[in-house]
């Protein structure tokens, strides 16, 4: 039986956060502004993640973190595919996001516990 991990608490506080990132950062940062393509992509991958986040919660599949890891290298090339890599603090912002989520993943793919016999049944 799979029980829910920290990394999919973890992932989904990230996942809201990234959501929230362009309309936050600002706020602390008033030199800073969001241009609307970051808002779309932060709502974007930042709700594709808290849906994820938010099933492997309910239901820990290893599918999850799969999914994971590839949200996790979709926000490390966000900036420059959605063209807003010359904003260096939203461009950090992804980048180090997509390195946390990946390495939130890889933790949560070393933390499951190997099927062997009548494990591989249920």
């Amino acid at each position: 039986m799979n029980e829910p991990r920290w990394q999919n608490w973890l992932s989904l506080i990230l996942g809201i956060y990234i959501a929230a990132a362009p309309w936050v950062v600002p706020i602390f940062l008033p030199q800073t502004s969001a241009s609307t393509m970051i808002e779309v992509a932060g709502s974007i991958a930042g709700l594709a993640l808290a849906i994820v986040s938010m099933s492997g919660i309910f239901d820990p599949e290893i599918w999850t973190d799969w999914v994971k890891v590839l949200l996790g290298m979709v926000l490390l090339v966000i900036p420059w595919v959605a063209d807003f890599s010359d904003n260096i603090t939203f461009t950090y912002n992804f980048v180090l996001a997509g390195m946390v989520l990946i390495i939130i993943s890889g933790l949560a793919f070393a933390s499951r516990r190997p099927k062997i016999g009548r494990d591989w049944q249920e």
